[in-house]
């Protein structure tokens, strides 16, 4: 199938073609809170669809998630990818990008001249990101609280005195066994806080997973699983898919070796 990228710049919509799968990009000016941001979205949309921004982590661009921002457009969702003002900076960097990011959904979607004008659904909006973009996921989610309807975290990385999260809305961990920076430690102490504050949450934690599985990718062990699990779980809380949710109940027994650890509450 055919991706088409759209490039704003300045008032000039540019068009570009490559092989792929059928989603639309535009990028949109930089922030105070990131430094550079793209929709992907279903070229073919013409209705409102859930939302969600995402970001990577350190000395990431947002190009090192794109894979996850095409395969979760290309199941009908408007996603805005960002890299943070000072890539190189602090887990605060991520979780502005992400507020800001919120906002920009919100406002995007009025813009005459937007490409995804009337394609957002404002109620149905969730947040993802990798590493210090997924724990700036949690401090974000921990402000926005009901505001935002879903969350997932990829190998977030937080500080000792930052683990102790809040957010309401559904919260889904994806951790590596083997991450060296994102250590188990840290997960289950991220973890016991996301099970403290809200009902519905899910943790996998995978036997071979790795810090660098994420953003290189000469790396790609594991992603359809990442891909697999992240839409599930957007499906069932920003779609209300209960095959989705068959997904996410069946993992571990359909792959029981694939994984150290699987908790859930849907």
């Amino acid at each position: 199938m055919r991706l088409k990228n759209y490039f704003v710049l300045g008032s000039t919509l540019l068009f570009s073609g490559f092989s792929a799968a059928d989603v639309c990009q535009f990028e949109v000016p930089s922030t105070e809170n990131y430094s550079e941001a793209a929709y992907f979205y279903p070229c073919d949309a013409d209705t409102p669809l859930p939302a969600i921004t995402l970001t990577g982590g350190y000395s990431n661009t947002y190009h090192k998630l794109q894979w996850m921002a095409e395969a979760i457009a290309n199941s009908g969702y408007v996603v805005l990818a960002m890299t943070p003002t000072d890539k190189y900076g602090k887990v605060e960097q991520w979780r502005d990008a992400h507020l800001r990011g919120q906002k920009t959904l919100i406002a995007t979607t009025k813009e005459e001249s937007s490409p995804v004008k009337s394609l957002i659904d404002t109620n149905l909006r969730g947040i993802a990101g990798f590493s210090m973009g997924g724990g700036g996921t949690l401090l974000a989610g921990s402000i926005l609280k009901d505001d935002v309807k879903a969350l997932a975290a990829f190998a977030p990385f937080l500080l000792k005195e930052q683990r102790n999260v809040s957010p309401t809305a559904p919260t889904m961990i994806l951790a590596g066994a083997k991450d060296l920076l994102v250590t188990n430690e840290s997960i289950e102490e991220i973890y016991q806080h996301v099970e403290a504050s809200t009902d519905q949450r899910f943790i996998a934690v995978y036997e071979n997973g790795r810090h660098q599985q994420w953003y290189r990718p000469e790396i790609t062990t594991n992603r359809d699983s990442y891909i697999e699990l992240t839409l599930a779980w957007l499906d069932y809380h920003l779609k209300e898919s209960s095959s989705a949710a068959k997904v996410l109940s069946e993992t571990e027994r359909q792959s029981p070796e694939r994984f150290t650890r699987i908790s859930h509450k849907l």
